[in-house]
């Protein structure tokens, strides 16, 4: 029997470019080349605005904003009676709030909300409306974060799903050596510096203070330099800098902004940190997993999903920077182990968290709804 095809709008009012827009942008262009059609409404200008237009993903510009919510309700209105799609997916707070209401007064026969966080969402009544009423199934990226919702407003184990993202499998890898000469090159350094890293938005509930703080104990021990690739708030990393200087580590410590392309990055690491305070399961982490960088992360939401202590990499408690120097150094001190690790994690990344993987899944329930 012929596989149905389906038309799908995605909606977010996200303005970076994190594990959320990838993780749009990828399953786009895996049911795009299925034969789906996707849409894509996000504000203009954004990052994942401009790759949909290079990836010739249909989008519309739309601003998300406040004192815009009611002309965005009216316009999304108009759109979805036009495009006529089968789905809308959201996956913000802001556009959730206005294009479930949106879907709904256009009589869209699938709407789904996706929550990519794991930060606790009260039981309100507006909330409520969100997850009982305006939406036909909740996408969670982490197992911890359905629990949460299922037990918040008590939701069947058929309106709630959780759904990692999938990785995109890099076209080609170079030698872990070469990578890390590269990246030592780059800093201006010998080339025979070792390094440890963390990559993603660069915040204070990403933990980057904890990671500095660990980082400090740990420094006396090994003889790598800490990565930090990412961004965000100029004053944010202003006070994470002044805290290298007066942690007495700036030497050992380098901020070198958003990376295009992470798998070199990856590569160079002898290891990946997470020391997030509350988390999905994040794609960074995942992309890590699958290319033998050993990982560290926090015992919060998804991360303590996809890591399992001691097998697939190492855990430690939200804020608990000396416990993370001691994870630090299990990592670079057991050589023997730590490959073990990365090794066990790979093999369960390919088995589970690919781009195929997540999109059958989803397919799978697209075609449970319009049976």
């Amino acid at each position: 029997m012929k596989t149905p095809l389906y038309k799908i709008i995605h909606t977010t009012c996200h303005t970076d470019w994190g594990g959320l827009e990838k993780r749009i942008l990828n399953e786009s262009l895996w049911m795009a080349d299925k034969g789906h059609q996707v849409i894509i409404i996000a504000p203009e200008h954004t990052p994942l605005i401009q790759r949909a237009k290079r990836v010739e993903i249909q989008i519309y510009p739309m601003a998300f904003k406040r004192l815009s919510a009611l002309s965005d309700y009216r316009r999304l209105i108009r759109i979805f009676n036009q495009e006529k799609p089968h789905i809308v997916n959201t996956h913000g707070n802001t556009d959730s709030k206005i294009a479930l209401p949106a879907a709904k007064k256009a009589h869209i026969p699938c709407r789904i909300l996706s929550r990519h966080i794991s930060t606790p969402v009260n039981n309100s009544w507006y909330n409520r409306l969100l997850y009982k009423k305006l939406s036909h199934y909740i996408f969670t990226t982490a197992d911890y974060t359905r629990r949460h919702l299922q037990d918040v407003f008590n939701l069947s184990d058929q309106k709630i799903f959780s759904i990692p993202s999938g990785i995109v499998k890099p076209d080609n890898l170079n030698a872990k050596d070469e990578d890390r000469r590269a990246l030592a090159a780059k800093l201006n350094l010998d080339p025979c510096t070792r390094f440890i890293g963390f990559a993603g938005r660069v915040s204070q509930d990403k933990g980057v203070e904890t990671l500095l703080n660990g980082f400090e104990k740990a420094a006396g021990h090994i003889p790598h330099h800490l990565v930090i690739a990412g961004t965000g708030d100029a004053s944010f990393l202003d006070r994470m800098s002044e805290l290298a200087r007066d942690l007495n580590i700036e030497n050992r410590v380098h901020f070198i902004g958003f990376q295009e392309n992470v798998w070199p990055f990856y590569r160079a690491l002898d290891c990946k940190i997470l020391p997030s305070l509350f988390e999905g399961i994040p794609q960074v982490l995942i992309e890590a997993m699958y290319v033998l960088c050993p990982v560290i992360g926090s015992r919060t939401g998804g991360i303590a999903d996809i890591i399992t202590h001691n097998e697939t990499g190492l855990l430690f408690e939200v804020g608990q920077s000396g416990e993370l120097s001691e994870m630090i150094i299990k990592t670079i001190g057991n050589p023997k182990t730590t490959i073990e690790r990365t090794q066990n994690a790979a093999q369960k990344i390919k088995q589970y968290h690919t781009i195929e993987t997540m999109g059958q899944k989803i397919i799978r329930i697209y075609q449970g709804h319009f049976k």
